[in-house]
């Protein structure tokens, strides 16, 4: 067929809602830090996840849900960078943004500021996959999770503003 075009009609695609973000507020301790007063890089780690376990526990997708569900959510990916230190006294947000995936994990971001200048410290991302109550692979949203989706992209869903004091 010289001369003529074929249109292809692709229907716009749903836009993902925004990220889901939490911020928990930590105060630096001497047994975060060594003899510089310079924090040791695993705290992060767990700053990070009192920053994720919160928004979680906030939005209905807590530690606590996948336990009442038999679902688990291991992370299979964890990626730091550090671009400045943070040292013994300092006050820090943590700040945890859970975003839209259409497969059955959870992706995070994070940020680690500090709070009086908010002075970025430290970035980092986790992925999160779930494992079905037999241990297998979840290849859809379990209904629990499912529900949470739906209110998501409804708007109905909004994480406390207000940084929160972290357990560390």
């Amino acid at each position: 067929m010289a001369g003529t075009r074929a249109s292809l009609y692709v229907a716009p695609m749903e836009e993902n809602p925004a990220a889901l973000k939490h911020t928990v507020r930590v105060t630096v301790r001497f047994g975060h830090s060594d003899l510089l007063r310079i924090v040791w890089h695993g705290n992060y780690v767990q700053w990070l996840e009192d920053a994720r376990q919160s928004l979680g526990t906030a939005i209905g997708l807590g530690y606590e849900d996948f336990v009442r569900e038999r679902y688990a959510a291991p992370i299979v990916d964890m990626r730091l960078k550090y671009k400045r230190p943070a040292r013994y006294g300092d006050v820090l947000d943590v700040t945890a943004a859970l975003h839209w995936a259409d497969v059955p994990k959870l992706r995070h971001t994070y940020e680690v500021r500090r709070a009086e200048t908010g002075e970025l410290l430290t970035t980092g991302e986790t992925t999160q996959v779930l494992l079905t109550p037999n241990g297998e692979l979840a290849l859809n949203f379990p209904p629990f999770f499912e529900a949470i989706r739906q209110k998501w992209r409804g708007g109905q869903i909004s994480p406390p503003r207000k940084p929160q004091e972290g357990w560390a």
